[in-house]
């Protein structure tokens, strides 16, 4: 799943997330980053979707295992958009739902 996720981010969002603390806490993350950015395709071979979809299952998995501080530190990241995005999936654990209401100014 985090692999499709990192495939629909922009190749500056992932070099971004390749440079930050978070991706230095697991080696497996780092590795994937760098991979991916490594073979990413050309500018304009694709276009950058939103990552709300991919999110929901990784949100719930991290909420059914007590990391909801993980959670809010990626919703921090998210754009507008993306938090838009988020509320209208349906599959979304509501305590992630009960989340998204802290980033209700950005959205």
């Amino acid at each position: 799943m985090a692999e499709r996720l990192i495939d629909q981010c922009s190749p500056e969002l992932v070099r971004q997330i390749s440079e930050s603390p978070i991706a230095s806490l697991n080696a497996r993350l780092s590795y994937l980053l760098k991979s991916r950015l490594r073979r990413r395709a050309p500018p304009g071979e694709r276009g950058v979707h939103s990552a709300a979809p991919l999110l929901v299952g990784v949100f719930n998995v991290w909420c059914r295992e007590g990391r909801r501080a993980s959670v809010r530190s990626v919703l921090r990241e998210l754009g507008g958009a993306d938090l838009r995005a988020l509320r209208e999936e349906r599959e979304l654990d509501p305590e992630v739902v009960s989340m998204l209401h802290e980033f209700d100014a950005r959205a």
